[in-house]
C-alpha cells in the first residue's frame, strides 16, 4: 500500500494497515540509525542539563499521614473493616483538611523555626502557600485519608502535618458538638409549640363529634356513615319497585292485547309466572302451597328410594325382599305422582282463554296496585333520607378534615420526638469518626530532586526530541534514504539496484558492461533486473523505459537490459523512441539513420516499412530501431496509429521489445507511449533525484493508465549507507533546437549516457566472452521485492491497435 508524507501535503484516507504500520517504523528506525549522531547529541544534551539541574534544584521532602474515616449510623456499630461511607463522605473531608478555616488554625499552632515556607510571605498568602504544598488524595474503595506536605526541611514537613491534623480533628468535635446543641434547642421549641397545636385539634375535633352525634370512629375512607348509607339503600330499593312495576304494567298491557284478539292466554303464564310470582299463580288455578308441599316431598322420597335400590344391586339379586319392596314403592310413587299431574292438567286444560284471561288481568291489576303503594312509601322515605344526608354531608367532611389534621400532628410530634431522642444520644457519639493510623515522621530521603527521574527524563526525553529532530531533517532534506522508504514511498516495487558504473573503453556495444564485463558485479544488477521482470507475474514482453529527469542514466539501463535479455536466448527489439535526444541512437552511432520518426511519417503500415530500417548489432538476438530523422512534432507522432502498429508488429517478432522514452516530466512523450506497452520501468538516481519530482514522475504514469512495473535504483555509490545525498539537484532538460545542432547534442548525450569516452558502430565481440547463464531461475540472487503495483492498464486494447 503507497502512502505520502506530511511533507508533500497529501493524506491517505484509506486505514492503515499493520504492514504499513511496520515499514513506516522500519523506515524511521533506518532514518535514525543514519542520524544516530545527531540523537546522540542531543541526549548529551539532555543529560548535561539534567546533571545540571540535578546539582543546582532545591532538595524538598516530604511527610507523609493516613486518617481513616468512620460514619457513625443510628442502630449501627461501626468497625474498622466497614467501607460503606460513600464518595461524596470522603470528598468532603478530604477538602476540608485543606480548607483555610483548618489552615489557619494549623499555621497559629506552628512553632516559628517551623515557618520556613513562609518566610518572605506576606500573612494574607500563608493559608494559600501552605495549601498549595499540602496535599489530600482519597484511596479508592477505602475510608483513608493521606495527608502529604513538602518542604524545605524534613522536620517542617512534619510538623505542618501533624498541625493540620490536630487543627482538622479539633475542627470536626468542636463543630459536631455546637451544631447538635443547637439542633436540641430548636427541635424542642418545635414540639412545645406542636404540642400545643396538637391539644387544641383534638378538643376541638372531640366537641365537633359530640355535635354531629358521629357514630363511627374509623378514620377509613372506604365506610360509610349509617345515615347515608340509609339513603343509598332506600334509593336501590326504590329503582328495584320501579322496575317491578314497570313490568306488570308491561304483562298487562299484553296479556289485554291477546285477550281482545282472541289468542291462547296460557302461553302467557310464563311471563305472568315471574311478574306475580309462581304460588300466586298456582293458588289462582286452585293449586294450594300444601299441595306443592305434597308432591315435593314425594318427589324427594322417589329420588331417595331410587338412589338406595342402585346401591343395592351390586350386593342383592332382583328377586331379594328388600328389592322387591323398593320397586314396589318406587312404582306407586310414580303412579301418584303421574295421576296428580294428569289432574293438574285436566284442571287447567278444562279452563278456557274467556275464564283464564279474567283472572290473569285480575292478577295483573293487584299486582301493579301494590307496587305503586309500595313505590309511593319507598319515594317518600328516600326524600326524607336524602335529605338528612345531605345535612350530614357537610358535618362528615368538616369532621375527617379535623381527623386528618389531628394524625398529621400526632405524627409530626411523634417526628420532633425521636429527633431530639437520636440527636440527643448522637451528641455524644459524632457522624464521623476519624483516627490517625499513621503519625508524621520525617523523612532524610529527599523527594525532588531524584536521581533516577533526572536520569530518565534525560535519556527519555533525549531520545524523544533527537528523533524529533531527525524527523524534521529528514522532511526538509527531500532525498530518499534507501530502496526500502523508495519502494514505501512510490507504492511501487525497486526492481534492482545499480551501482556506480565506472566508464570503459569501447565504442557502441563495446562500452555496455553487460557486454563488454559480463562477469563483473556490476552486471548482476542487469541480470537481476531481468530476472524480476519475468517473474513479476504481468506481461513484460513490451517494456517503456524512462526516468523523471535527464541525466538519471535510463539509455544505459535500456542498454544493459537489452543485452541481459539477449544473452538469454530473447528475440530482443530496442526502440528509441526519444524523438527529441536520442540517446540510445547516439551511443550507438545511428543517428541520421531512418528509423521510428521515418516509420510513423510515412503512409505505408509498419509492418511494410520498419524491417528495412532494423539494425541488427554483434549481439545475438539483440536488434535495435534506431529513432530516425529529427521531426518537428515528435508527440503527434507518437501519438499517431502507426505508432501502435509499430508496436504490435515488433511484438509479433520479437520476443522482447524495450522502448526507450524521453524522462516523462519533461515532455508528453512517455505518457503517450505508456498507454500502448505492457508497463513502464522508471530509473531513479535516489543521489540526484528529489522525491516530489520523481513522485510526480510515477502519478503522471498511472493518470494515463500505465502500469507502473517498479523502479530502478541507479548509480548507487559506495557511500551510499550514510542518509543524503550530496548531488545538487538539476532539471534543465533543454529539448529544443539550435544553430550548433551538433555540439549541443553532443554535449546532452554525454550526459544522458554516462559515458565519458567515444561513441561509435559497434563491432564484433570475442568469442571468449560468451556468457554462460545459469540453468534457472533458483540459481539468481534475486533480492527480496515488494508486492508490484497493480496499476489499471489496457494492454489488449494496444495490441488490437
Amino acid at each position: 500500500m503507497s502512502y505520502e508524507r506530511e511533507d508533500l501535503g497529501a493524506h491517505d484516507n484509506a486505514s492503515v494497515s499493520d504492514s504499513d504500520i511496520i515499514t513506516r517504523i522500519m523506515w524511521f528506525l533506518k532514518v535514525a540509525q543514519c542520524r544516530k549522531n545527531t540523537i546522540l547529541s542531543v541526549v548529551c544534551l539532555f543529560i548535561f542539563i539534567g546533571a545540571g539541574y540535578y546539582s543546582l534544584a532545591t532538595r524538598r521532602y516530604e511527610s507523609t499521614a493516613k486518617l481513616l474515616i468512620i460514619e457513625q449510623k443510628q442502630d449501627h456499630i461501626s468497625a474498622v473493616g466497614d467501607s460503606d461511607s460513600s464518595g461524596n463522605t470522603m470528598a468532603t473531608h478530604r477538602e476540608l483538611v485543606r480548607s483555610s478555616v483548618v489552615l489557619q488554625s494549623a499555621i497559629q499552632s506552628l512553632a516559628p523555626e517551623h515557618r520556613i515556607d513562609l518566610l518572605g510571605v506576606a500573612p494574607q498568602k500563608w493559608v494559600e502557600t501552605i495549601a498549595d504544598r499540602l496535599e489530600a488524595k482519597t484511596t479508592r474503595k477505602t475510608n483513608f485519608i493521606e495527608v502529604r506536605y513538602q518542604s524545605k526541611s524534613p522536620e517542617t514537613a512534619t510538623a505542618v502535618v501533624n498541625a493540620t491534623i490536630q487543627s482538622y480533628l479539633q475542627f470536626i468535635e468542636k463543630t459536631h458538638k455546637g451544631t447538635a446543641g443547637d439542633v436540641i434547642k430548636t427541635l424542642t421549641v418545635e414540639r412545645e409549640k406542636l404540642r400545643i397545636s396538637l391539644s387544641a385539634k383534638q378538643a376541638e375535633l372531640q366537641q365537633f363529634r359530640q355535635k354531629v352525634g358521629h357514630i363511627t370512629v374509623s378514620t377509613d375512607d372506604s365506610m360509610v356513615e349509617p345515615i347515608v348509607q340509609r339513603a343509598l339503600h332506600l334509593n336501590e330499593s326504590l329503582l328495584v319497585a320501579q322496575e317491578k312495576r314497570l313490568e306488570l304494567q308491561a304483562s298487562l298491557a299484553s296479556v289485554e292485547k291477546a285477550i281482545n284478539q282472541g289468542e291462547d292466554i296460557s302461553q302467557y303464564l310464563v311471563v305472568i309466572e315471574a311478574a306475580v310470582g309462581q304460588q300466586m299463580l298456582l293458588a289462582t288455578l286452585g293449586i294450594g302451597p300444601q299441595d306443592m308441599q305434597l308432591v315435593g316431598d314425594q318427589q324427594k322420597e322417589l329420588l331417595h328410594l331410587q338412589m338406595e335400590i342402585r346401591s343395592l344391586e351390586p350386593y342383592y339379586g332382583p328377586n331379594h325382599p328388600r328389592m322387591g319392596e323398593l320397586k314396589g314403592r318406587i312404582e306407586e310413587m310414580e303412579k301418584y305422582l303421574d295421576n296428580y299431574q294428569a289432574n293438574v292438567g285436566k284442571r287447567f286444560n278444562s279452563m278456557n282463554s274467556e275464564e283464564l284471561g279474567p283472572i290473569v288481568q285480575r292478577m295483573l291489576l293487584q299486582s301493579i296496585d301494590q307496587a305503586w303503594q309500595k313505590e309511593k312509601q319507598l319515594l317518600a322515605s328516600y326524600q326524607e333520607a336524602q335529605a338528612a344526608a345531605s345535612t350530614h354531608s357537610g358535618d362528615l367532611l368538616r369532621l375527617r378534615m379535623l381527623d386528618r389534621e389531628v394524625a398529621r400532628l400526632e405524627s409530626l410530634h411523634d417526628v420532633f420526638f425521636d429527633k431530639i431522642a437520636t440527636v440527643d444520644i448522637l451528641k455524644t457519639q459524632a457522624p464521623i469518626r476519624a483516627t490517625v493510623v499513621q503519625e508524621p515522621l520525617p523523612n532524610p530521603k529527599p523527594i525532588s530532586p531524584q536521581l533516577r527521574f533526572v536520569v530518565l527524563f534525560s535519556l527519555v526525553g533525549g531520545l524523544i526530541f533527537g528523533n524529533l529532530i531527525v524527523y524534521i531533517q529528514d522532511i526538509l532534506d527531500d532525498r530518499f534514504t534507501s530502496p526500502e522508504s523508495m519502494s514505501a514511498q512510490l507504492g511501487a516495487p525497486i526492481l534492482a539496484v545499480v551501482r556506480e558504473l565506472s566508464p570503459i573503453e569501447g565504442e557502441g556495444l563495446s562500452g555496455v558492461h553487460v557486454h563488454a564485463i559480463p562477469t563483473s558485479a556490476e552486471t548482476e544488477a542487469f541480470r537481476t533486473l531481468r530476472t524480476a521482470l519475468v517473474l513479476s507475474g504481468e506481461e513484460t514482453d513490451r517494456i517503456l523505459i524512462s526516468s523523471s529527469e535527464p541525466s538519471d542514466g535510463k539509455t544505459t539501463i535500456s542498454a544493459n537490459l537489452a543485452v541481459a535479455f539477449a544473452q538469454a536466448n530473447n528475440k530482443t527489439l530496442v526502440i528509441d523512441a526519444d524523438l527529441r535526444k536520442p540517446g540510445m541512437s547516439t551511443l550507438l552511432d545511428l543517428k541520421g539513420q531512418q528509423g521510428v520518426a521515418d516509420i510513423l511519417a510515412s503512409e505505408d503500415p509498419p509492418e511494410k516499412s520498419a524491417p528495412s530500417k532494423i539494425v541488427s548489432t554483434e549481439v545475438a538476438g539483440l536488434d535495435i530501431l534506431p529513432v530516425g530523422l529529427r521531426r518537428p512534432n515528435p508527440s503527434e507522432l507518437l501519438g499517431r496509429k502507426n505508432f501502435a502498429e509499430l508496436l504490435a508488429w515488433a511484438d509479433s517478432q520479437y520476443d522482447q521489445v524495450l522502448v526507450d522514452c524521453p524522462p516523462v516530466l519533461a515532455v508528453s512523450d512517455a505518457q503517450i507511449v505508456g498507454q500502448l506497452v505492457d508497463g513502464a520501468v522508471l530509473v531513479v538516481r535516489p543521489e540526484k533525484n528529489h522525491r516530489r519530482v520523481v513522485m510526480r514522475a510515477v502519478e503522471s504514469f498511472r493518470a494515463t493508465g500505465c502500469n507502473m512495473l517498479g523502479i530502478v535504483a541507479n548509480g548507487i555509490s559506495e557511500n551510499a549507507g550514510s542518509y543524503g545525498y550530496g548531488y545538487g539537484y538539476g532539471y534543465g532538460y533543454g529539448y529544443g533546437h539550435t544553430d550548433d545542432e551538433a555540439n549541443e547534442q553532443e554535449k546532452a548525450d554525454a550526459e544522458d549516457n554516462q559515458y565519458d569516452g567515444p561513441v561509435g558502430t559497434a563491432k564484433a565481440i570475442p568469442e571468449s566472452t560468451d556468457i554462460t547463464l545459469p540453468s534457472s531461475a533458483d540459481d539468481i540472487e534475486v533480492p527480496a521485492l515488494p508486492t508490484p503495483s497493480t496499476e489499471p492498464r489496457d494492454i489488449q486494447s494496444h495490441r488490437a491497435a
